[in-house]
C-alpha cells in the first residue's frame, strides 16, 4: 500500500489511542504540553507576540540550535519557543539556551487534533527544526497555515534515507513542506535531491555543532573544573563520554590496561544519567568509584550522574572514546572531543555521524575501533604522543559560520 498522509494520519491516531495509558505514564512528565495544553503563564511570557519556534529533540539537537538561537536573539527579534522531546533535552536547552529564550515546551505529539490545538495555541509565525525532526502532520498543518517552515542542520543518516526511499512520493511531499533545507554537507543535499526536493530549497551550510562548540569552549573554566575535581595540574584523565549498556565493560578493561603503563583516572559519562548507579557499582570492581554528585578527593573512576557536562570534561581529557558506537545506537557526537584536540576513539555503530567520523578519521583525529584491547592500545599511543598534536590536525575543520548563515537565509525569508 502506498503511503499517504491520510494513511498515516489514521495509523498514528489509533496508535495513540491504543497506547494513552503507557504514553500517560512513559511520558508523565510535561503530559499536558505533549498534548498540545499549555499553561496561562506560556501566553503570559509571550506577550501577545507571534514566537519564532525551535524544536530541538534531544541533547545533540539542542546544542546545534544553540548557536541559531544565539543569532536570532542578537537581531532583537521577538518571543522564541525552545521545544525538545526529552528531560534530558530540557536540561541542556535550559543550561545552554535558558537566558535567550522566552520558553521551553514539550514537543506536541504528531496527532492531527494534538497539532491543531498546539498550533492554535502558539501561533507560531515560523517554525525551526533541527537536524532530522521531519514530522508529517505538524509540517503539513504548518503549510495548511501558511507558517514558514524550516530545516537547520539537517542529516539523513543510511537509515533515514532508506527509509525515504520506499515512499518517495510521500515523504517528497512531506520535506516539500519545507521553505528551506539547511543541510550540513553535500552527502545529505545530494541525498534530498535525488528523492526529488526542488535543489533550490536545498542548501549545504556546514555543520551548526561546530560554531556551539566554538562558542561554549570559550565559556569554560577548565582550571576551576580540574579543582571541583580535585585534579592536580599533572593529573591525566581519559573521558568514555555518552555509553551505553554494555560499553562500560569495555571501557573498564581498557582502563586497567593502560594504568599499568600510564597513571590515568578515568572518567565515565553514561548518555542516560539513571544508569548512573549501575555503572558505579561495575565501576567500583576496577578501582575506587564515585558519583560526581559525591564526589571526595583520591577517585580513579568518576561516573557523571548529571546532565551537562561532558563537553567541559572532554577539555580536561588527553584522550576520549565516544559511545553509542560499539553497540547499534548509531553513535554520538564525536566533534565535541575531537575540537579540543584530543584523540577520539569509537566503535563502528556511527550511522547518525557518519561524515564528521570520516572527516576525522582522515585528519587523522579518530580511530574506529572495535574491543577493549584496540581502545586500550590506542589510549596508550594517545598517552605516549606529545600533547598537542591532535589539535594542530583538526584546527582547519573547526570553522564556524553555518548557524549564523542559517539565520540570515532564515530572517530574508520571513
Amino acid at each position: 500500500m502506498k503511503l499517504s498522509l491520510r494513511a498515516y494520519s489514521a495509523i498514528v491516531s489509533s496508535l495513540y489511542c491504543a497506547g494513552y495509558p503507557y504514553l500517560a505514564w512513559r511520558y508523565r512528565e510535561g503530559f499536558a504540553q505533549r498534548r498540545g495544553v499549555y499553561e496561562p503563564s506560556l501566553a503570559g511570557s509571550l506577550k501577545g507576540a507571534r514566537p519564532i519556534w525551535v524544536h530541538a529533540a534531544s541533547v545533540g539537537e539542542v546544542q546545534a540550535a544553540f548557536p541559531l538561537i544565539k543569532a536570532m536573539r542578537s537581531a532583537l527579534i521577538g518571543p522564541i519557543i525552545l521545544s525538545t522531546v526529552t528531560p534530558t533535552g530540557k536540561a541542556m536547552a535550559q543550561r545552554l539556551c535558558g537566558g535567550m529564550i522566552d520558553a521551553h515546551i514539550y514537543y506536541p505529539w504528531d496527532v492531527p487534533w494534538i497539532v491543531r490545538r498546539s498550533l492554535s495555541a502558539l501561533r507560531p509565525k515560523a517554525y525551526v527544526a533541527v537536524e532530522a525532526e521531519i514530522w508529517p502532520l505538524f509540517l503539513s498543518e504548518l503549510a495548511e497555515r501558511e507558517v514558514p517552515a524550516f530545516l537547520v542542520n539537517g542529516r539523513f543518516s543510511d537509515r533515514s534515507f532508506e527509509k525515504a526511499r520506499k515512499s518517495p512520493a510521500f515523504w517528497l511531499k512531506v520535506l516539500g513542506s519545507f521553505r528551506f533545507l539547511m543541510v550540513r554537507g553535500e552527502t545529505d543535499r545530494e541525498r534530498l535531491l535525488s528523492l526529488g526536493v526542488d535543489g533550490k530549497k536545498v542548501i549545504a551550510l556546514g555543520d551548526c555543532k561546530i560554531d556551539a562548540l566554538v562558542e561554549r569552549q570559550k565559556e569554560v573554566d577548565l582550571p576551576s573544573l580540574r579543582r571541583r575535581l580535585f585534579l592536580g595540574p599533572d593529573d591525566i584523565c581519559l573521558v568514555a563520554g555518552s555509553t551505553h549498556e554494555g560499553e562500560e565493560e569495555v571501557v573498564f578493561r581498557a582502563w586497567e590496561e593502560v594504568r599499568r603503563r600510564f597513571p590515568c583516572r578515568l572518567i565515565v559519562v553514561p548518555r542516560h544519567p539513571e544508569r548512573s548507579p549501575k555503572v558505579l557499582k561495575e565501576a567500583e570492581r576496577f578501582g575506587k568509584a564515585l558519583l560526581l554528585t559525591q564526589i571526595s578527593p583520591g577517585w580513579d573512576i568518576l561516573v557523571v550522574d548529571a546532565v551537562g557536562y561532558l563537553f567541559d570534561l572532554y577539555g580536561l581529557a588527553r584522550a576520549a572514546f565516544v559511545g553509542g558506537s560499539l553497540v547499534p545506537r548509531g553513535g554520538q557526537n564525536v566533534l565535541e572531543p575531537a575540537c579540543w584536540g584530543i584523540p577520539v576513539f569509537c566503535g563502528p555503530h556511527m550511522e547518525d555521524f557518519a561524515a564528521p567520523v570520516d572527516e576525522l578519521s582522515r585528519l587523522g583525529a579518530l580511530k574506529v575501533i572495535s574491543n577493549e584491547s584496540e581502545l586500550a592500545q590506542g589510549w596508550v599511543g594517545s598517552l605516549a604522543a606529545p600533547d598537542g598534536d591532535f589539535k594542530r590536525s583538526v584546527e582547519r575543520y573547526f570553522t564556524p559560520g553555518a548557524a549564523v548563515r542559517a539565520w540570515e537565509i532564515i530572517r530574508s525569508s520571513l
